[in-house]
């Protein structure tokens, strides 16, 4: 029993925080080590690592689901984080998806094995300012069939969620629209406006099939709007009054296409530089005024299976254009499908994402999601293989669009066994139940030793209780006669006979 007294001591001492700085890992013999923020990073990303924590930064309502978690024998690890400013220390909602956010366990990227896979939950919705600005295509095809394509656009910009999108008067928001082809101009033929109301930006809609039509300029509409378009004395002041981040959002019916003889091929160098300019934009601003590209095609993908070559990779034509290189693009190409290889290229230099639909409600629901809801934190849930647990690990998160932001930090197992875990049944992943749900049965064991130590001698004592055996009483003894004085002895007598 002093044994167990004094290794229950010594549990509960480990729960204190190490010299190392790391902390206990509720319902587990884990440890979480200090959280390291990657050196280029233009946004903190703050992980939680105790229940403290997460109270004061999500409310005793969400604490639960906050707090980091482990489960050795499946792999898994639970962790949660938010976004801060650097310079300021503000906090920096976003609307992050798993498909953004890297995680690396042990220097290895984790969902690549069949028996990995990664799971982000968006929590604490909000909305943030926000400027949105809309180039749509002006070339001939978009007017092709009764200007059946702009028809599309413009009930999909009509849509009440889109309209409650883009202006959900909760924040700051307002909306640019404007129109490419050779240059960018508004839909009324005027500079870009920001229009600060529903009832101005209905106004302007009206103007979407106006008879102004050429090549499809999409290049230079998005280097122009990436670039000199945010230095444009109304978007610049707005920015800076209502401190709110421009969406970009890129609609085309087809291909870059800037004269009759091009063909996919010639789009690759001039691919190349606007992906240059779009990145050259990103790291000249700040990060608040830093303008995000979302890129969107009317149609049908071309290449459905397209994959954006690794970060550095230069723009190639047989990896741009695949087995039409040489095809002409004008009455040809932009026949068949959409150019969805250059618009994710462009929505990945540009931190927002690529989409292709085919009618306003899909268009309707890309609006949408350019105007995402932001939330204040995230639940990061990652599985790899339980060996891999079996000593300490470190764990990075890193944001692949939108900022340069990530974190590292180290789950250190221990010796001591952790307790059983539970999965629900329309459920992907276990929850730790710790040392809690053994100490019942461990109870019972102890107990039942501690009884089976004890029986020998309380048997031997309920036996002498119950079994000893009694005096046997007899008739009663005769009182002890009284003393008599001696008698004389006479000496002339001879002795008794025996």
């Amino acid at each position: 029993m002093k044994r167990l007294l004094l290794g229950l001591i010594l549990m509960v001492g480990a729960c204190e925080s190490a010299e190392d700085g790391s902390v206990p890992i509720e319902n587990s013999t884990y440890r979480m080590g200090q959280v390291e923020q990657l050196e280029d990073n233009e946004l903190e990303l703050e992980m939680f690592r105790t229940r403290e924590e997460c109270r004061a930064a999500v409310g005793p309502a969400d604490e639960d689901a906050c707090i980091p978690q482990v489960d050795r024998q499946n792999g898994e690890v639970r962790l949660s984080f938010r976004m801060r400013r650097k310079r300021t220390g503000d906090l920096h909602p976003l609307s992050l998806d798993k498909d953004v956010v890297q995680v690396s366990h042990m220097g290895s990227v984790v969902g690549v094995g069949a028996r990995q896979a990664v799971e982000l939950e968006a929590m604490g919705e909000q909305r943030a300012g926000q400027l949105f600005i809309v180039l749509i295509d002006g070339s001939g095809s978009m007017y092709e069939n009764d200007s059946a394509a702009l028809g599309k656009v413009y009930s999909a910009l009509k849509n009440k969620d889109v309209l409650d999108a883009f202006f959900p008067g909760t924040v700051d928001t307002g909306v640019v629209l404007l129109r490419f082809t050779k240059t960018v101009k508004g839909l009324d033929g005027g500079p870009p406006r920001v229009l600060n109301t529903r009832s101005e930006y209905k106004q302007m809609l009206e103007y979407i099939a106006s008879s102004e039509r050429g090549f499809t300029h999409l290049y230079d509409a998005v280097t122009y709007s990436m670039g000199p378009l945010m230095a444009e004395p109304a978007i610049e002041e707005w920015k800076t009054i209502h401190d709110a981040e421009p969406t970009i959002i890129a609609l085309t019916d087809g291909f870059n296409n800037e004269k009759g003889s091009d063909s996919c091929a010639t789009n690759a160098p001039r691919l190349q530089t606007v992906l240059e300019n779009i990145s050259m934009a990103r790291q000249q601003s700040s990060f608040q005024d830093r303008p995000t590209l979302y890129t969107v095609g009317l149609g049908r993908r071309l290449w459905p299976n397209f994959v954006v070559p690794e970060e550095g990779g230069k723009v190639r034509p047989k990896v741009l254009c695949g087995q039409y290189a040489d095809s002409m693009i004008n009455g040809s190409l932009e026949r068949i499908g959409i150019d969805n290889a250059s618009l994710s290229w462009m929505a990945l230099a540009g931190g927002g994402e690529s989409f292709v639909k085919n009618n306003d409600r899909g268009l309707a629901e890309v609006f949408k999601a350019a105007a995402a809801v932001r939330y204040g934190w995230f639940q990061l849930r990652y599985k790899v293989d339980g060996f891999h647990h079996r000593r300490s690990f470190e764990t990075k998160v890193k944001l692949l669009a939108f900022a340069r932001s990530g974190a590292t930090t180290t789950f250190h197992p221990s010796a001591w066994l952790d307790g059983p875990s539970v999965v629900a049944e329309d459920a992907r992943w276990r929850t730790p139940l710790g040392a809690g749900a053994t100490m019942g049965p461990l109870m019972t064991v102890l107990g039942m030793l501690v009884l089976l130590h004890f029986m020998g001698p309380a048997g031997f004592n309920a036996r002498r209780a119950m079994f000893r055996r009694a005096k046997k009483t007899g008739a009663a003894e005769a009182p002890p006669a009284e003393p008599t004085a001696p008698q004389a002895v006479d000496p002339n007598q001879p002795p008794p006979q025996a």
